[in-house]
């Protein structure tokens, strides 16, 4: 969850029709009652809970079962449930219970709690729970027992459209269930749930004596095929915390209802009454508002008319010769230039609204880079870029993030975090100059030398804590394993025959209660003052020799030998910091194979970074190599721009996103390269004004960097399953300000951005990531989808559903397994990939069309679920776009005419022109030389969902798919945008033609 309000999606209204955790009083008690005895039955179940509203419930159930999804028809409650309940086995969406989105036969339990009353067609509901329940299946459903709850009360609920007797409810649920049994459930300064005709629950009150529970407000009914399960009468209390009356609720709808006394004191007439006046009054409101808009509007035409006068005036001009030296200026001090304005435009839209045209296409200004709220700055502080709608794409919160308990995450690709063993009382640090190698101390008392610079770093998870304590290095290893980490590298010294900082790494050697796998680095560069690894102001030096790297792997062989000791393809993993500075490395590997051979190994698997000078793996005998940001980065210093900096700084300051966007788009040093992403890295603490200094990091930029590695990782095919694996630098680095272990600023947000990664490469996930396509096909035509919005996919499916069977193959590209396996399940006969969302859904269809160039279709259909959220008529262009192409009229049209190579909609249709062209043309050129074609104005598809020949764009698949920057949230400007602004010229120059629907 979020702290402090940000970010926080806004929460369900406190209507009556959905329980809110901050509820208390009698609907809480009965609320929790009835998931508490669901949460017992959900063992190992794949579980829907109809109805989920704000998702507490349906939380409470994932914490025992296999799977459970949360239906509720609200979808702003479902957005909330989404952002706040966060667990590998919860999903929700959006649906009714009389058509639920589910197949037939897909889940285990169904519970639907206190619902059926806001819903008239009951069969109609209990048909669809009967279609979605595999074979003795299990539902659990409660329902207000009408006498008991309004008709002995007089409460006249008025969100309730029917409500059921007690019979009535039961003689519903038998009608289509041949196993019911009945409970009653009421409030007694507590909440019972009790079986009336089994074992009976004895309630004991002053001066009698009942079996059973009498007078109960809600009926609970559990039903099914086959034998029900023994679930015994309860209660269920809350304690130390006071309990109001029953009409709390009913204060509930009064405190969002004013009218609501009125109706209930004057009946049905006087509430009609009140309607219309609310009616007449949210008319008043709305002429107002429109009065108000107009009248903004002509202010807008006014004030553009008066600033472009003054860009006419003789004054304006001669301001030229200043405003031009203002800008050399601003230049020698490495600041961007200033653009200043030739002519202020109106958009047409105004002048459109204004004379009454209510077709209007608005896009939402407030959503532009500058003012976005709860997107990060797409460039940062100090990169550059044009100021342009943005739109949400990420679910990682830049704020405090709370701890939470999760599963064990065993994932597909392996996530191995540097750790430092330093933190710790050694001798070895009082020899040393000054004293300032990595300690506590430092840390704590490094300070901020310009604003918004985050020092000093606190932990906050173990504090400043000491690794000669067995307790620190064991809740490490289970913090790490809560979010996703499969295992650590430790960092091991070895200098002059003997390891330094070696305590803590025996300990953890010979305690099996550190259940983290692991693997050694060996740290064999010279210590030093420098990130970048350069030999200035060495500490301790480095000789290397033969007989000292047989005496390390000597000492290594007790932890090789650990059954947690990570092994690729059956060899420990071993990595060497700097290979280059071992002469004649290649001999030492040799070396170390044959030793590891003797000591009852099977061999050894080494890899080290490649420098520049290195050369490839095999000359050096290395099995791979591996990245080891920040070295060996191509790191843009911003140091001359920032503010406040503290006066006598040596060090240097880089821009954490650049390097973010350089290396997702990097070309591996080797065929096998194990990648590794890293948190901010910040030395302040260890070298104060000599630091290097990562500025501006953000948890979602640093998420966007891992899933780069970890799709690059999962679809490289010179990779064994052994062999994928991603490093993150690193779990504890304190002293260089890079670190998964909690602190004061993010929380475990850091942690938490991680497992949202790698939650999308469970296991299960392992058909989506390299999905098999056929070798032939009989189809002529493809679909080729990309949903990122997983709600989109009903849509896309029900135009799918109505094309002929055997004529089109469907390819459908995904951001997140959860939509992968809502499309799978719905439609198992579609190819699948999960992608990296980057590129839009440009990327992923050169990915498709990379893997099926081979089956020769005459035409793919190109779509998306994409919404233009900076758009407000987003939904309704994306709708009928999808409804025109997805028709099976497009066959005979390619079928007729061997000359048609595009089809798209007319309204789609746009030239190219100064205003769509102005971000985009530069990448347009760019493009055009790389595949090796003449590009020209003319046409191209806004939205880039067509039908297209594949021969046609065939010069397209000489792109580099991994060239694709990373996600902004831009709604222009990209190397995507800029390839859909070429598909017409491709089509054209191939000797195809476009043809308008």
């Amino acid at each position: 969850m979020t702290k402090g309000g940000k970010d926080k999606p806004r929460k369900p209204p406190t209507d009556g029709r959905c329980y809110l955790p901050e509820l208390q009083g009698t609907i809480e008690l009965e609320h929790m009652h009835r998931y508490q005895i669901a949460r017992s039955l959900a063992n190992e179940l794949d579980v829907l809970d109809i109805a989920c509203g704000e998702g507490h419930g349906t939380f409470s159930i994932a914490e025992n079962a296999k799977s459970v999804i949360g239906l509720d028809i609200s979808a702003s409650a479902v957005y909330h449930a989404k952002s706040i309940y966060r667990d590998p086995r919860l999903f929700f969406r959006v649906g009714s219970a009389t058509d639920i989105p589910l197949p037939e036969s897909s889940v285990d339990m169904v519970t639907y709690f206190a619902t059926t009353e806001h819903i008239g067609p009951h069969d109609r509901i209990m048909q669809e729970l009967r279609r979605v329940l595999r074979p003795d299946g299990l539902l659990l459903i409660s329902s207000p027992n009408m006498l008991e709850h309004s008709d002995k009360s007089g409460n006249d609920r008025l969100l309730h459209l029917k409500e059921l007797s007690k019979d009535e409810f039961v003689e519903l649920v038998g009608r289509y269930f041949p196993t019911t049994r009945h409970y009653g459930q009421r409030l007694s300064m507590a909440s019972l749930i009790a079986n009336d005709q089994s074992a009976p629950f004895r309630v004991l009150a002053q001066g009698h004596t009942q079996d059973g529970v009498s007078n109960t407000r809600y009926d609970l009914v559990i039903a099914s095929d086959g034998e029900l399960p023994e679930l015994p009468n309860s209660i269920f209390e809350i304690s130390d915390v006071p309990r109001e009356h029953y009409f709390a609720e009913e204060a509930q709808i009064r405190a969002t209802d004013p009218n609501e006394k009125l109706i209930h004191a004057t009946g049905k007439q006087e509430q009609r009454s009140v309607e219309e006046d609310t009616l007449s009054k949210l008319k008043g409101a709305l002429a107002e508002r429109d009065e108000i808009i107009s009248n903004l509007m002509e202010n807008l035409l006014s004030t553009t008319s008066r600033a472009n006068e003054v860009l006419q005036s003789k004054f304006w001009r001669s301001t030229s010769l200043s405003r031009r030296l203002s800008n050399s200026l601003r230049e020698r001090r490495g600041r961007p230039r200033k653009i200043w304005p030739e002519k202020f435009e109106t958009p047409k839209l105004v002048e459109r609204i204004l004379a009454g045209d209510t077709n209007v296409n608005l896009v939402l200004q407030d959503r532009r880079a500058s003012s976005a709220q709860g997107v990060i700055p797409p460039f940062g502080r100090y990169g550059k870029g044009p100021d342009l709608p943005v739109v949400k794409y990420s679910q990682v919160q830049e704020d405090f993030i709370d701890y939470m308990p999760h599963e064990t995450l065993e994932t597909v690709v392996k996530a191995i975090a540097f750790y430092l063993p330093e933190f710790h009382p050694f001798p070895e640090y009082d020899k040393l100059p000054g004293k300032r190698s990595t300690k506590w101390a430092n840390v704590g008392k490094a300070y901020a030398l310009f604003a918004g610079h985050h020092q000093p770093q606190y932990p906050i998870h173990l504090g400043y804590y000491d690794l000669s304590f067995p307790e620190v290095m064991e809740e490490q290893a289970r913090l790490a394993r809560n979010y996703g980490v499969s295992g650590f590298a430790y960092y091991l010294y070895w200098f002059g025959g003997k390891p330094l900082m070696e305590k803590p790494l025996e300990a953890m050697r010979n305690n099996p209660n550190v259940d983290m796998p692991y693997c050694m680095i060996w740290a064999n560069e010279n210590w030093t003052s420098r990130w970048d690894g350069l030999d200035q102001e060495i500490q301790i030096d480095k000789d290397h020799s033969l007989e000292d790297s047989h005496a390390m792997l000597e000492y290594l062989e007790s932890f090789m030998k650990d059954p947690r000791y990570i092994r690729v393809n059956g060899r420990p993993l071993f990595i060497v910091c700097r290979a280059h500075l071992i002469p004649d490395f290649k001999k030492t590997i040799q070396m170390w194979r044959e030793q590891a051979k003797e000591m009852g190994l099977k061999d050894l698997y080494v890899v080290s970074p490649l420098t520049v000078d290195s050369g490839t793996p095999e000359e050096l005998g290395l099995d791979a190599a591996i990245q080891f940001p920040p070295h060996a980065v191509d790191a843009k210093s911003v140091t001359k721009l920032v503010d406040n900096l503290e006066e006598g700084f040596q060090g240097g300051i880089y821009d954490y996103g650049d390097i973010v966007s350089k290396e997702v788009r990097k070309k591996p040093s080797a065929k096998k390269t194990f990648r590794t992403a890293m948190l901010s890295w910040d030395s302040t603490a260890r070298w104060g004004l000599k630091a290097s200094i990562f500025t501006d990091f953000s948890l979602t930029r640093y998420s966007q960097w891992l899933s780069a590695n970890v799709e690059n990782t999962v679809k490289n095919p010179d990779l064994t399953d052994d062999e994928r694996i991603v490093f993150i630098n690193a779990w504890n680095n304190w002293s260089e300000g890079t670190h998964l272990e909690p602190d004061q600023r993010y929380g475990y947000g850091y942690l938490d951005a991680t497992r949202k990664v790698l939650a999308n490469y469970d296991p299960i996930a392992a058909p989506f990531l390299r999905p098999e396509i056929p070798e032939t096909t009989e189809a002529k035509y493809a679909i080729c989808a990309h949903v990122h919005y997983a709600d989109t996919w009903r849509e896309l499916k029900e135009l799918i559903d109505e094309l002929p069977r055997g004529v089109v193959d469907l390819y459908v590209t995904v951001t997140s397994l959860e939509t992968a396996l809502t499309i799978s399940n719905s439609m198992p006969e579609a190819h699948v990939e999960l992608v990296d969302n980057r590129g839009r859904d440009v990327r992923p269809f050169l990915l498709t069309m990379k893997r099926i160039a081979h089956l020769n279709y005459r035409a793919l259909c190109k779509v998306h679920g994409k919404k233009s959220a900076y758009r407000i008529d987003g939904d309704t262009i994306r709708k009928s776009t999808l409804s025109a192409l997805i028709d099976k009229s497009a066959f005979k049209k390619f079928e007729a005419d061997p000359s048609l190579g595009m089809l798209a909609p007319h309204q789609s249709i746009h030239k190219h022109n100064s205003t769509n062209m102005r971000h985009n043309r530069e990448n347009v050129k760019k493009i055009a030389r790389q595949i090796g074609v003449k590009y020209e104005d003319g046409q191209f598809i806004a939205g880039t969902m067509f039908w297209i020949t594949p021969a046609a764009i065939e010069p397209l698949l000489k792109l580099d798919i991994n060239d694709f920057d990373i996600e902004r949230g831009l709604a222009d400007a990209t190397l995507a945008h800029a390839v859909e602004r070429i598909f017409v010229n491709l089509v054209e120059t191939s000797g195809f033609r476009l043809e308008s629907f």
